[in-house]
């Protein structure tokens, strides 16, 4: 192997969910010069990219290449011989009917070094999510995974077991369906079709050997799907724990914060950026030894906050004068991470919340700072100026709005804004009307004001 060639890694990016990808998977896109991806991998994925990063699309639809296979191994050795380390990150597993091993081969024939990075397959992922385990003890002990797409001049062989799982078949569910039954597989077997399998518009489809192209055909089947064949779709009315979750949309920041919810349909209508000028929020981190309280509203605060601290070449001892309060347990734990430990923190994790802890604890002539973004609510500063502080507001950061991914909300269930941004940041984008039967959900009381002033229906975040 030339020392003078960068390294090739093929990485399974997993089956659509994005936290499916393996950890190792997970580190190589974020170290990588250049990733080359296929478009059934999780878009979120790409957001670990590194800056400066080439990102180029070598997706794959049914029945046409963004590239030739060719020349897709033709860039991926191209770009290893320029020295660098490249990620080709394909859905599910790189050697499960996708094409990995005969890109490994190039790479071995053109004398370059890589690596395989095992992916969860769709066919395991697709059953798991639509609640039908592939094999159990009481059904079958054998499982079969065919692909459905196959080159014109080879005959469909279907192996003997008792769950069979098919890949790539939308096209050719006819011959599919045909093939069993001449095999030998009674009319009545249980047969599948899980569509998007993982991702949050999964739909399963279900139906019988007998009957299940006239089922497909009137449900409208999208690709890509998986089919199961077998007794074992039969466990799905038991075992389907995804389609019970709450399919939530959250166009804001921090998805993990909400997981305990249901399904967090993470589309980000805002972003969180840098100021282009830092001279007032300059001077007064310069002067922090000058107040009394140091206020927390939000965990971008904090980043920004530390991230300018540093910038002007000081740490957090420069609050070691001051008593510091954080408007809840996230902005809290994010402080702990910078080595602070907050004084107060309110119970009701609100901005009347917050001034409400402070008037108890005795503000009157105390000199307050308070962090927060360019826009933003006056409830703290007028609350507090009203019990006779001082309060000098110091902007740390804006959010801007973004365009945001497409988002089918014929499977949402919840929207949940976070901020009075977030709202404000979806009327833009798709005006005031909510589709059909979803439930808006707002977190904090200036949340939902802003959605009532704009015309949107919505209910407080039950704690």
């Amino acid at each position: 192997m030339s020392k003078a060639y960068g390294k090739v890694y093929l990485v399974g990016a997993g089956p659509g969910d994005a936290e499916l990808i393996t950890l190792k998977g997970y580190r190589l896109i974020s170290q990588a010069d250049v990733v080359l991806h296929d478009h059934l991998m999780p878009p979120e994925l790409l957001d670990l990219v590194k800056p400066g990063a080439e990102v180029i699309s070598v997706g794959k639809f049914a029945g046409q290449h963004t590239l030739p296979q060719d020349q897709m191994n033709h860039l991926i050795i191209e770009k290893a011989k320029e020295g660098k380390m490249v990620v080709r990150l394909k859905g599910g597993d790189p050697y499960i009917f996708g094409r990995g091993g005969e890109e490994a081969q190039r790479c071995y024939d053109e004398g370059i070094e890589f690596e395989v990075v095992p992916g969860i397959s769709s066919a395991i992922a697709a059953a798991c999510y639509a609640g039908i385990p592939a094999t159990h003890r009481d059904y079958t002990s054998s499982v079969a995974i065919v692909t459905g797409h196959r080159k014109e001049d080879m005959e469909l062989e279907i192996p003997r077991a008792g769950t069979v799982i098919f890949l790539m078949g939308v096209a050719n569910l006819p011959q599919i369906i045909q093939a069993l039954l001449e095999q030998g597989w009674a009319p009545e077997t249980p047969i599948a079709a899980v569509e998007k399998g993982t991702c949050y518009d999964q739909r399963v489809v279900k139906g019988r050997l007998a009957d299940f192209l006239d089922v497909a055909e009137k449900a409208q089947l999208r690709a890509p799907a998986v089919f199961i064949v077998g007794r074992v779709v039969e466990l799905d009315d038991k075992l389907g724990w995804f389609a019970r979750k709450p399919r939530i949309y959250l166009p804001g920041t921090h998805p993990q914060r909400y997981q305990h919810l249901g399904t967090i349909v993470h589309r980000p209508l805002i972003k969180p950026v840098p100021l282009s000028d830092y001279s007032q929020a300059d001077g007064a981190l310069g002067g922090l030894g000058e107040f009394d309280w140091v206020l927390f509203t939000s965990t971008n605060g904090v980043k920004f906050f530390f991230e300018r601290l540093h910038a002007i070449g000081l740490d957090s001892r420069a609050l070691a004068g001051c008593k510091v309060a954080a408007i809840g347990q996230t902005t809290a734990a994010r402080l702990r991470e910078d080595g602070i430990l907050v004084d107060l923190q309110p119970e009701l994790e609100s901005s009347e919340g917050l001034v409400a802890e402070l008037t108890r604890a005795g503000v009157k002539g105390a000199r307050v700072l308070l962090v927060r973004p360019r826009t933003a609510r006056n409830i703290i500063t007028e609350g507090l100026a009203a019990e006779g502080a001082f309060v000098e507001p110091v902007i740390m950061y804006e959010n801007i709005e973004v365009e945001g991914l497409d988002t089918d909300f014929n499977y949402i269930d919840w929207i949940l804004f976070t901020s009075g941004s977030t709202v404000r940041a979806y009327v833009n984008r798709y005006g005031t009307t909510i589709p059909g039967a979803v439930k808006v959900y707002c977190l904090g009381r200036p949340t939902l004001d802003v959605a009532t002033k704009l015309g949107i229906a919505a209910e407080l975040l039950p704690s």
